[in-house]
């Protein structure tokens, strides 16, 4: 449905301030208070504004209305749910989105972010591979006054919007299941790359051992090259050669879940009674797995609008100088049969 045109006029109502206020606010221009630009400037994305380009950047003629997208993968259908998202919000506002997939490769990363900029898009929404490696990146997107949202994943010493979910305690809380249920001696596999989501999860995991006064043995943290074939036969040939050998995986993301699940039956391992298994992310897939798999929900809808909404609030006037903003999303533990002894009730 055509959206009708929001006007100075419109957003100067509802916010109960001059025409000429939020024509400064939106301008970028001195002589308002931050408070009321904030306001204005959120009133501005709720209400669908779009500017003229004239009262755009004057370093630049026109806009291009195209955002680009940097995810790592889309194996893993969190990210295609989060592109989705952000693509219903952009497009209602007459932007165009340009995916960029990295496959977990820095090197890569790096030449996607320099291309986006080099096609000169209007902002850019971003899960960071790597919290050092992806550093640079960020540093040359921010020197180009391109306006950034971090999406699923940051990098602290980068200033600016993030949309996350809370990793460190959903992580916490799904580790803590499987030591209420008797399972202790819980493998972590995780990718290689030190991302800022894989430290958080990492994090939670170690944060429950230390609630009960445990230690988990080196030789149960396996990390895989996640951008490799099948990185789980790898995980599970591991864990299974361990000499203490675990009762209970803790995979990073649902791709690693699900390809756990498939190799430890592959092998005649019986779930959860020889080995439990747990993943994060909470997808769909996890649900109709042969043996349902207990997880950690995040709501990838709400990631990719809140990221959408951000970096609106941002291309309305990149004059605007607006503290970053960070939104925490919450996650919620969904218990299967994957990690459930003794008859558990679900």
């Amino acid at each position: 449905m055509k959206r009708n045109k929001v006007t100075l006029n419109d957003i100067a109502r509802e916010a109960g301030v001059s025409a000429m206020t939020v024509s400064r606010a939106i301008r970028g221009l001195p002589g308002v208070n931050k408070d009321i630009q904030k306001k204005i400037t959120d009133l501005a994305v709720s209400m669908g504004y779009i500017p003229n380009r004239s009262l755009g950047d004057t370093t630049r003629e026109q806009t291009s209305m195209t955002v680009g997208v940097v995810l790592p993968y889309l194996g893993n259908t969190i990210f295609s749910t989060i592109l989705e998202n952000i693509e219903l919000v952009l497009s209602s506002y007459g932007y165009r989105t340009l995916l960029c997939c990295t496959f977990n490769n820095i090197i890569r990363e790096f030449h996607d972010i320099s291309a986006l900029l080099e096609r000169q898009v209007d902002g850019i929404i971003w899960a960071p591979l790597e919290l050092n490696g992806s550093l640079s990146a960020a540093q040359i997107i921010q020197k180009q006054h391109c306006p950034l949202v971090f999406v699923d994943r940051t990098i602290p010493d980068c200033k600016t919007d993030a949309v996350l979910v809370d990793d460190f305690v959903g992580s916490l809380t799904l580790t803590r299941h499987l030591m209420d249920q008797g399972i202790t001696k819980i493998a972590y596999v995780g990718p290689v790359q030190h991302s800022y989501v894989e430290e958080e999860r990492r994090n939670g995991y170690l944060k429950a051992f230390e609630e009960r006064g445990l230690s988990p043995r080196a030789e149960w943290m396996i990390k895989v090259k996640t951008e490799t074939s099948h990185p789980e036969i790898e995980a599970i040939s591991r864990i299974l050669q361990c000499q203490d050998r675990p009762d209970g995986i803790f995979c990073f993301n649902d791709t690693l879940t699900i390809g756990s699940e498939m190799e430890l039956l592959n092998r005649g391992i019986k779930i959860p009674d020889d080995m439990a298994l747990v993943g994060f992310s909470g997808t769909s897939e996890m649900q109709i797995a042969r043996i349902p798999i207990t997880g950690v929900f995040q709501d990838g809808p709400q990631l990719g609008k809140t990221a959408a909404e951000f970096l609106l609030k941002r291309m309305i006037n990149r004059k605007i100088r607006l503290q970053p903003e960070v939104r925490i999303i919450k996650t919620r533990l969904e218990t299967r049969q994957s990690s459930l002894r003794n008859n558990a009730a679900l």
